[in-house]
């Protein structure tokens, strides 16, 4: 046979694979799907209890689009959905959402809440890295494995490497780092035994310790850097000007073989002395008897702590991270609290979650894969049901009625202010920080720093040439220069640059901003975001910025415009309403002067809304409403303010 021949046989053989490979992939997904099912609606009907009847489509995709990118769909989204008219769309639809910019923006958004994401830490710099990084890591697809055995084994500077701002975070409070850490990523609280045996678990103050003193020989390097910016300047630079400069090459994770764990002063139990030297072991789980560590290098402690806590036969890795998944799209989880798994048999349904756990070992621990096996359940497809009477289990006979996050209605209302563009913007502040790191190695001491001042400004120098401005260089302390990645960051609700979405906004929003107000965590502690609502949200939905600002798109006004009685209008202005509705209609690309009827313009506001058409009383409400004088912004903030608007159904 032709070598020609012969190669393109290769080539057909190797695509008929593909295929094969690809093929059997999806049926195991689907059987996958199927197996959740038959789990749940066993544990149904030992218990009595029916499933739910199926979600239209138009709840499903209303609800998909929230789970999965964190906004409502726009009308035209919608309709193209239901346009198509395969039998598998749903499962294309749900590819389609896991593979786009969306879902990056909503899982950062998730993971900032749950690992305490900040734009700065406490006496650190900027930590736009981690940001970027951890963006990076969603975008790529990373076994979610693989990101915590890297925040967990980083080493280097803040301003080189993102993920060593997760060691950093909580730098001077190593103990409360480890707490933390095991809470996270295993459903370990184990808070208590930091001081103490656990009262109500099987840990010990020993077992925290020789946990803790895998990190022994870790050096987290947080210099206050105004301290060396003094001792460093001179009449070429300013203070404000180094402190920036320090920040990114001060902060740091390093390995120290001086350090190790002790156990403290005050250690009252007869099992080891005060202030004796730790040696490191592993926790177990279920009567298992403890794991020695193999080797003493001190240099290896962490990793071998990385490899053990993310291992795919850690009890618990699996099952956490599953049981978060798990909760982010059925609005409670298989196991209540999130953050403790001690007792797998304290589960609502056991066998569930230890499916749940096996599934993300299958999937090597790719999110978007767990995300799309449990999307396409029919459990999941199922139409929601309200929260049951106190003391009752949820025993998912389809997803919980969810009130949407802070963060899913912020960034639904900036779809309909801004369009579905929302999705595309993204904001990078790492190049301003990564710029800023030294090409050399230093003295990370605030007095051994000056034997390195000509090399520190002599860099400094090169970076000012890159940046040539018409000012003199000093005449802000090179303040504009070194201090860029803060400049023009706006917080208040003005100009289309504060119409991000939440994950390109400050990390968090200051307290007075509606995401706030709405429940945004302030990333002081993990799963700190909140649903429940208030009267600040009430009142911001009602009368706030975000409110004035979606009324006014629609009614073509300035944003600052102010109804003082709603009634008074008249009739001829409330006519020049009616020609302003394809902002909303559009998912808010642009205004134009549409003058289709009063019904085409409330059917376009409750598709761009709600995801569905008007029904026939609220169409007659709506146009009764226009004839007394009221315009198509009021139906607008009526929507806004409604249940089925806040609510995921």
């Amino acid at each position: 046979m032709p070598t020609t021949q012969i190669s393109t046989a290769c080539r057909i053989l190797s695509l008929v694979l593909i295929i094969a490979t690809t093929h059997a992939h999806a049926e195991n997904m689907s059987n996958a799907s199927a197996r959740i099912d038959e789990i749940i609606n066993a544990d149904l009907k030992k218990h009595e209890l029916q499933p739910n009847p199926p979600a239209s489509d138009i709840q499903f995709v209303r609800r998909v689009y929230l789970d999965v990118i964190g906004r409502i769909p726009t009308s035209g989204e919608l309709q193209h959905f239901l346009a198509e008219t395969s039998k598998d769309r749903r499962a294309k639809l749900i590819d389609q959402l896991l593979k786009s910019p969306g879902h990056e923006s909503h899982m950062f958004n998730w993971l900032g809440d749950m690992l305490r994401v900040k734009d700065d830490y406490y006496r650190i710099g900027k930590t736009y890295t981690f940001h970027t990084w951890l963006k990076s890591q969603l975008r790529e697809n990373r076994p979610w494995d693989e990101i915590v055995y890297d925040m967990l084994t980083a080493e280097g500077r803040l301003g080189e490497n993102g993920a060593t701002a997760y060691l950093l975070r909580d730098a001077s409070m190593p103990l409360d780092s480890l707490s933390n850490t095991l809470t996270t990523f295993l459903g370990a609280n184990v808070a208590c035994a930091q001081c103490h045996d656990h009262p109500f678990a099987d840990w010990t103050q020993r077992d925290f310790y020789e946990m803790a003193s895998f990190f022994g020989s870790t050096d987290f390097e947080r210099v206050d850097t105004r301290k060396p910016a003094i001792t460093l300047r001179d009449d070429r630079f300013s203070k404000a000007n180094l402190v920036t400069l320090l920040q990114p090459n001060m902060e740091r994770v390093v390995f120290d073989n001086t350090r190790s764990t002790v156990f403290p002063e005050d250690y009252a139990y007869d099992d080891a002395k005060p202030g004796e030297k730790v040696i490191p072991k592993f926790i177990t789980w279920e009567g298992v008897k403890r794991a020695n560590v193999t080797t003493r290098d001190p240099r290896h402690m962490r990793t071998l702590f990385a490899v053990w806590i993310t291992s795919p036969k850690n009890p618990r890795f699996a099952e956490a991270i599953a049981k978060r998944m798990w909760k982010k799209f059925f609005g409670v989880a298989v196991m209540e609290p999130v953050t403790n798994i001690d007792n797998l048999e304290d589960a609502t349904n056991p066998q569930l979650l230890e499916f749940l756990g096996q599934l993300m070992r299958d999937v090597d621990f790719d999110l978007r894969e767990f995300q799309r096996v449990v999307l396409n359940t029919k459990t999941y497809q199922q139409q929601a049901s309200m929260t049951p009477p106190e003391g009752e289990d949820f025993r998912f006979p389809g997803p919980l009625l969810r009130r949407m996050t802070a963060e899913q209605i912020w960034d639904s209302i900036v779809l309909l202010l801004r369009g579905p563009e929302i999705d595309q913007i993204k904001t990078d502040h790492a190049p301003n920080i990564e710029r800023l790191v030294f090409p050399f190695e230093f003295e990370n001491d605030k007095k051994k720093i000056v034997k390195d001042r000509e090399k520190i400004f002599a860099f400094a120098k090169t970076l000012l040439t890159e940046q040539q401005s018409t000012k003199d260089s000093n005449s802000d302390g090179g303040r504009g220069l070194f201090m860029s990645s803060t400049k023009g960051r706006k917080t208040k609700l003005r100009g289309e640059d504060s119409w991000l979405r939440a994950s390109e906004l400050p990390q968090p929003m200051p307290p007075t901003h509606f995401l706030q107000v709405a429940g945004q965590s302030a990333r002081a502690i993990a799963d700190d975001g909140s649903t429940e609502g208030g009267i600040a949200e009430s009142l911001a939905m009602m009368n706030g910025e975000v409110a004035k600002s979606l009324m006014s798109k629609v009614s073509d006004t300035d944003t600052t415009v102010k109804k003082t009685t709603r009634k008074k209008a008249t009739r001829k202005e409330n006519r020049g309403k009616r020609k302003t509705m394809q902002s909303v209609q559009s998912g808010g690309t642009k205004t134009s002067q549409d003058k289709g009827t009063p019904a085409m313009q409330i059917t376009a506001i409750y598709s761009a809304m709600l995801s569905r058409p008007p029904r026939t009383q609220d169409m007659k409400q709506c146009l009764n409403a226009l004839d007394q004088g009221l315009g198509f912004d009021d139906i607008v903030w009526a929507l806004l303010n409604s249940r089925e608007f806040m609510f995921i159904q």
